[in-house]
């Protein structure tokens, strides 16, 4: 009985890693001309600063990500079009908690931007309107009632 069942895990396991990759398709790897260059820059006590993706011709172009000083903990995830926030950009505290969630048009914030509370609550609501903040800021207590408008 206990060969029986030796032989029926063997076979069961043989199945399951067959099966793993069925309906895998090879991919192409990617040529040196279409893979971004990612830039890394250091601080001068040899920490990581910041991870930049750049174009073909040195601009950021992509998802730029700024350290703290540990150059470990993310500080900001910055999205940019050929060397101009344009996009999603995001800054947080060093607990890993988001600061400020904004959106980028053509350098110039456009858009609802929040603040939050480092303990998660909603801070601050502003919009903008390319690079003009626009009348209405709400700003909020860590209860969630609005104290100001």
């Amino acid at each position: 009985m206990k060969k029986h069942l030796h032989l029926l895990l063997i076979f069961c396991l043989s199945i399951l890693i067959g099966s793993c990759n069925q309906g895998k398709e090879q991919t192409e790897q990617p040529t040196e001309e279409n893979t971004p260059q990612l830039v890394k820059k250091r601080r001068e006590d040899g920490t990581l600063s910041s991870l930049n993706p750049v174009d073909d011709k040195g601009y950021v172009h992509g998802v730029k990500v700024n350290f703290y000083e540990d150059g470990v903990t993310v500080h900001s995830k910055i999205t940019y079009e050929h060397g101009r926030k344009h996009g999603i950009a995001i800054w947080f505290f060093k607990s890993g908690k988001i600061y400020e969630h904004t959106t980028y048009y053509q350098n110039r914030k456009n858009g609802v931007t929040k603040r939050y509370y480092e303990t998660g609550e909603l801070y601050e609501e502003v919009t903008f309107d390319t690079g003009e903040e626009l009348p209405g800021k709400k700003k909020y207590d860590k209860e969630g009632n609005l104290i100001s408008n």
